[in-house]
């Protein structure tokens, strides 16, 4: 029999650290929602929200004895694990981009070409920072950073038709801002 989850942190709190898959149960069933929004609004991925909400809950299940009552509530406590799992995958995933873009980037600027492609490609890059963030992410690492579509989709973790679509989708605003840009 499951004890229903109350404001009483303390024992429900109690619960859980003795093991008690029941009061687990009910902790994810009441706080799964709120957490996988939060996950959901800082790594802006469905997918990759699922798996954080995971990493969330056995986080908690594994350090449940070092929540204490007396210095805030549960869902406070909760709360802090999920952000910090959020803040790191994304440290990692920048890290892993940067040390990816970093050998690439050295080549495009130490690499002679004209001056007048110089200015062009300034421009573009200018104008993808103007995209929608799904957008640039996608154009930068295939048109400014060389990667093949696959290597996108592996990199940010989306489906390889997400990766075209986002490419497509990306490109026509692009050339909008860039007709635009060259009219005025």
């Amino acid at each position: 029999m499951t004890t229903p989850l109350t404001s009483d942190n303390y024992h429900f709190s109690n619960l859980l650290k003795t093991g008690s898959r029941d009061a687990f149960s009910e902790l994810y069933d009441k706080y799964s929602p709120a957490l996988f929004g939060v996950i959901c609004r800082i790594v802006q991925n469905k997918v990759t929200g699922e798996e954080l909400l995971q990493d969330v809950f056995v986080k908690i299940w594994k350090n449940i004895d070092k929540y204490e009552a007396s210095k805030g509530t549960l869902f406070t406590w909760m709360l802090h694990i999920t952000r910090n799992t959020c803040i790191d995958y994304l440290r990692s995933m920048q890290h892993k981009m940067q040390m990816r873009i970093q050998p690439e980037l050295q080549e495009t600027l130490t690499a002679p070409c004209s001056t007048q492609h110089k200015a062009e490609n300034t421009e573009l890059r200018g104008l993808a920072f103007k995209l929608e963030y799904k957008y640039q992410q996608v154009i930068d690492l295939l048109f400014f950073g060389g990667y093949s579509q696959e290597e996108v989709a592996q990199t940010l973790q989306i489906p390889l038709g997400t990766v075209k679509t986002r490419s497509r989708m990306g490109l026509q605003q692009l050339r909008t801002l860039y007709e635009n840009v060259n009219k005025n």
